[in-house]
């Protein structure tokens, strides 16, 4: 039996195989992420990019709590290693190259995506509300917590 992708229930299954092959450049993504946003959602932009992320990663089928780290990379997020896990916490370390070059205030909004996908999978996974938590000491240790 074929495994199902588990990014299949966010994009059709032609179009991952096809992007996936493709050498694009970051740039567009970039300006999406750092420009567009923040015009089209304003003070609203962390909040509804949270909530965006959590609709997102509820569709994300993990298993346990480094399986959204494989999709993270895929999906161009960043370097995702889970760092510690307990009972009712899990913590995970983020890195791109891209972040260097965005300021701290910027981090801060637009990783709201990337918390709310992280605490979505989990939330379906362990079929706990949970909800995630954006720590910043730099841009070299920027961590998320997932709280169930």
């Amino acid at each position: 039996m074929k495994e199902t992708d588990q990014l299949s229930a966010l994009l059709p299954q032609e179009s991952i195989a096809y992007a996936e092959r493709m050498n694009m450049p970051y740039l567009g993504y970039h300006l999406f992420r750092e420009t567009l946003t923040n015009t089209l959602l304003g003070d609203s932009e962390s909040p509804i990019l949270y909530w965006l992320g959590k609709d997102i990663g509820v569709k994300i089928p993990i298993q346990s709590s480094a399986g959204i780290v494989l999709p993270f990379m895929r999906l161009g997020l960043g370097q995702l290693d889970l760092m510690e896990e307990s009972e009712l916490q899990i913590q995970y370390k983020l890195s791109h190259a891209i972040f260097s070059y965005m300021t701290d205030q910027r981090l801060s909004r637009a990783l709201s995506l990337e918390c709310g996908i992280i605490a979505g999978a989990i939330e379906r996974w362990r079929g706990k509300e949970t909800t995630a938590q954006l720590l910043m000491e730099g841009k070299s240790d920027i961590r998320i917590v997932a709280s169930h």
